[in-house]
């Protein structure tokens, strides 16, 4: 909606496009009819209804502008209320782009791996399928002896970032860069922050700071070969195969 809302406001599209609703910042009743749209999936709601990134390049294409620069998104996921541009929100400049689940933000790549805040340990919650607003404010161990209470498993926080969540980014991982019906992600074009992230902040206690891409790009491969991908970005052989994916290793030798 927002997206949207910004390309009313720059007059990419009109109320003519958005079949007779003026979509002005502010105004529930009509954020709430476009809403309606997009769950029937009427007019231009039919567009929308396929997410930030697809519907950035059907208006696009429709339009004959790019307006992909206004689409806050990561790897098709649209971003929510947390940016990077104040380095006081979101844990770090590179969560977004190397995320294994793009603009997710319960998925943050971060560093070191057993960080309370990586997706390797959000994994664990995701695994147990429980929201992680349950643990706020718990000891990090107490949940692996809950684990323990329940299963009877004995599992450490070591074990499970080394072992079970890795195979599990990995999969992730391959499986985004493997790519859907339609969708193809690269990442040396697509493990990257939203070009917004690079614009200066326009108002705030933090006006004027934004992110330098170039130091990006060096915690990204920090983070790469921390999680055993090469240099490209893609899960390394000896990284599946010590984790026994050999078949998902196989699938990416078309990609290396």
């Amino acid at each position: 909606l927002g997206f949207v809302a910004e390309l009313f406001q720059r007059g990419i599209l009109t109320k003519e496009d958005l079949d007779g609703i003026e979509l002005k910042w502010g105004d529930a009743e009509a954020f709430a009819a476009l809403a309606k749209k997009i769950a029937y999936r009427e007019g231009i709601g039919n567009i929308l209804a396929e997410g930030t990134y697809r519907a950035a390049l059907k208006i696009g294409e429709m339009k004959g502008v790019d307006v992909m620069p206004y689409a806050v998104q990561v790897k098709g996921i649209g971003v929510g209320a947390h940016g990077i541009r104040s380095e006081k929100d979101y844990p770090e400049i590179y969560s977004y782009a190397c995320s294994v689940q793009g603009g997710d933000h319960t998925s943050t790549a971060c560093m070191p791996l057993d960080d309370f805040r990586s997706e390797l340990t959000m994994a664990f919650h995701d695994s147990g399928v429980y929201c992680y607003f349950n643990v706020f404010g718990l000891s990090r161990m107490l949940v692996f002896n809950f684990y323990k209470a329940v299963t009877g498993i004995e599992l450490t926080k070591e074990d499970w970032v080394a072992t079970k969540a890795m195979k599990i980014i990995q999969l992730q991982r391959a499986m985004l860069l493997l790519g859907g019906p339609d969708l193809k992600w690269n990442p040396e074009i697509h493990d990257d922050n939203p070009p917004r992230f690079y614009e200066p902040l326009p108002s705030g206690p933090f006006k004027g700071k934004a992110v330098e891409k170039t130091r990006v790009d060096e915690e990204k491969r920090r983070y790469y070969e921390l999680v055993g991908w090469d240099e490209m970005g893609i899960p390394k052989s000896e990284t599946l195969r010590r984790l026994g994916l050999d078949d998902v290793d196989k699938a990416l030798e078309k990609l290396r």
